[in-house]
């Protein structure tokens, strides 16, 4: 900021006038702000997750949930994978029906598919060996079910 002094009158007084910033001025934190706004922005994008990944930390999570709830109630279940959900199957006398307590677990962005269409779970930590494939654009991932039998 530039600042002007100006000697008036035969007293001396010497009186003070601010001329503000110059446009330079200006134009130089204008363009630091800018600068440090799209670094801010470029690693936020970096940081955040992509949909595939995502979506198999979701399905992965859902497995295990799956798996706990199956030992605690000591009830098979089944997993039937379509291309845009997932959905538990419980055992209800004998048929096996829609589970009212496991959520359906739903995605539309990404193609999922799997080499097997159910996958069992039973209380004793068996799982049906799957490997459930999930892409996006150039991207792709695959889960594979594991046994955990004790």
């Amino acid at each position: 900021m530039r600042t002007k002094i100006l000697a008036t009158g035969t007293n001396n007084s010497i009186i003070k006038h601010n001329a503000g910033f110059t446009l330079i001025e200006l134009l130089v934190v204008v363009m630091i702000v800018g600068i440090m706004t799209s670094l801010v922005t470029l690693s936020v994008d970096l940081v955040k997750p992509s949909a595939v990944k995502s979506l198999k930390v979701k399905i992965q999570s859902h497995i295990v949930s799956v798996q706990n709830h199956s030992q605690l109630y000591n009830k098979p279940i089944r997993l039937i994978v379509h291309s845009d959900k997932i959905q538990s199957l419980t055992l209800n006398g004998p048929s096996w029906k829609p589970s009212k307590v496991l959520p359906i677990l739903e995605f539309d962005s990404v193609a999922v598919s799997s080499d097997v269409n159910t996958i069992e779970v039973l209380p004793n930590g068996f799982i049906t060996p799957a490997s459930i494939t999930l892409s996006k654009d150039d991207e792709s991932s695959v889960i594979n079910t594991k046994t955990n039998e004790r």
